[in-house]
């Protein structure tokens, strides 16, 4: 999938090539996950004895090859036309509702119905990848190509390793504290400032760009001034309607408003530094030359940027280990916290830890591709939409009641959300022609090339 992107984006003609690239490992995985499925039946925690658990585990098999077969297709568009790649997974959130609710709400068919839907949903992804990609297909079969990303396959794997590595947080603190309240806390804060990091997919298009060609200088401010504009609002937003947005999963939630508040800070420079990785590596030709050997590969701003993800989601996995290890058995309360909500903030004061540190060291990198530069004019214009967005957002909040039912709620909030979103919109657009013509642009691609 990563070489996927880069060769494509590069003019290579590959879509046969990778799709048997990818049949083959479905293939050899799908024998490892039969075997593995043999063995975990009789061992898993699931009722119904060994039969029963490996008739699920087996049911589930094809989800192998659909994944793999769609990641590459998607691959190919995220090379080619970015504003499409996404379409196939929405098709299948869609396709899986409808699915599931014909085989679990309907037909009672339980978790067998479940898995099937989401089978059926991947085959509806994969029908929508195949026709968006249905020009990619001219190409004649590469053995060549397959043994080099084959050869090249650990610069691969350590460039997308480091969600991975972070995603082993949750288990250490399960493990150290034996408490699931700590997990509770932290997830649910989680789950609103990873919203903040989908700002960075504005930055794959570029990555593509730049990858054929494009100036990186000119298109990374671009990028990066859209970032600005869609980052600012939704960590004030998360900011300011952090109680009532924690209180719609649960009143206990509200006591992790503390945890929301640091990690909305730290998804924006997460979202920062994926797209620092983006600009670094996309100006990387390393693997654009023919005898690109495991020296050369280590010496690439590719393995850089890989080395430090590594380096400083490890070192964010130790640091919250070892508090989980010094305050597992502390029980009473600290600084005003309890110890789970405790806990769950110096988590996420790790996690700003390690994003503020790989911002830090990408940063020098970036700047010697492109200034950063971003004019006074539109400067002012995200500084005063973002005050006016505060303030409105904040009087609203407290003139509106979020009370009533989970919907309501919902309704409430959003209701704030889109009055308040107007008015930045508002005074950003009327303030800055550059802004006005930059999502001009933005939107005039994604729909002429939809």
């Amino acid at each position: 999938m990563f070489w996927t992107t880069r060769y494509r984006a590069r003019g290579t003609i590959l879509g046969k090539t990778i799709i048997l690239a990818a049949g083959l490992f479905a293939i050899a995985m799908s024998g490892v996950y039969i075997l593995l499925s043999y063995w975990l039946a009789g061992s898993s925690g699931i009722g119904g004895g060994y039969s029963y658990n490996l008739h699920f585990f087996l049911l589930a098999l094809p989800q192998i090859s659909l994944t793999y077969v769609v990641a590459v297709l998607e691959s190919i568009l995220w090379a080619v036309t970015p504003e499409k790649a996404s379409l196939g997974f929405g098709m299948f959130e869609i396709s899986k509702v409808i699915i599931g609710g014909i085989t679990v709400y309907l037909l009672h068919m339980s978790l067998t119905g479940a898995i099937l839907a989401v089978i059926g949903a991947e085959a509806v992804q994969l029908l929508v990848t195949v026709y968006l990609t249905r020009s990619e297909f001219t190409d004649k079969l590469s053995m060549f190509l397959i043994s080099k990303m084959m050869r090249t396959g650990w610069v691969a794997l350590m460039n997308q390793l480091t969600p991975l590595v972070v995603s082993f947080d949750l288990l250490l603190v399960s493990l150290i504290t034996k408490s699931s309240d700590a997990i509770a806390f932290y997830t649910a804060a989680f789950t609103y400032g990873a919203i903040v990091t989908y700002s960075n997919w504005i930055a794959y298009g570029m990555y593509a760009g730049v990858l054929s060609g494009i100036d990186p200088e000119k298109s990374a401010n671009q990028v990066l001034e859209l970032q600005y504009v869609f980052t600012i609002p939704m960590v004030i937003g998360e900011i300011v309607l952090a109680y009532p947005l924690l209180h719609l999963f649960k009143q206990d939630y509200t006591a992790a408003v503390p945890i929301l508040l640091i990690l909305a800070v730290a998804s924006a420079l997460n979202s920062f530094s994926l797209t620092f990785d983006n600009i670094i590596t996309a100006t990387d030709t390393t693997d654009a030359a023919n005898k690109a050997d495991f020296s050369l590969f280590l010496k690439s701003k590719l393995f850089l940027v890989a080395k430090i993800n590594v380096i400083i989601s490890i070192s964010y996995l130790v640091t919250v280990s070892a508090f989980s290890e010094l305050l597992k058995s502390d029980t009473s309360n600290i600084l005003g916290f309890s110890q789970p909500v405790f806990i769950g903030v110096l988590w996420a004061v790790a996690a700003l830890g390690m994003w503020i540190f790989g911002f830090g060291l990408k940063l020098k990198y970036v700047r010697q591709i492109t200034s950063l530069s971003i004019s006074r004019v539109n400067a002012f214009s995200l500084l005063l939409g973002g005050i006016c967005y505060t303030s409105v957002m904040y009087v609203l909040s407290r003139t509106i009641s979020i009370h009533g039912s989970e919907v309501t709620q919902a309704l409430s909030i959003l209701l704030i959300g889109a009055i308040s979103l107007s008015v930045y919109a508002g005074v950003v657009l009327a303030m800055s022609d550059s802004m006005r013509v930059l999502l001009r642009h933005a939107f005039t691609s994604l729909v002429g090339r939809a």
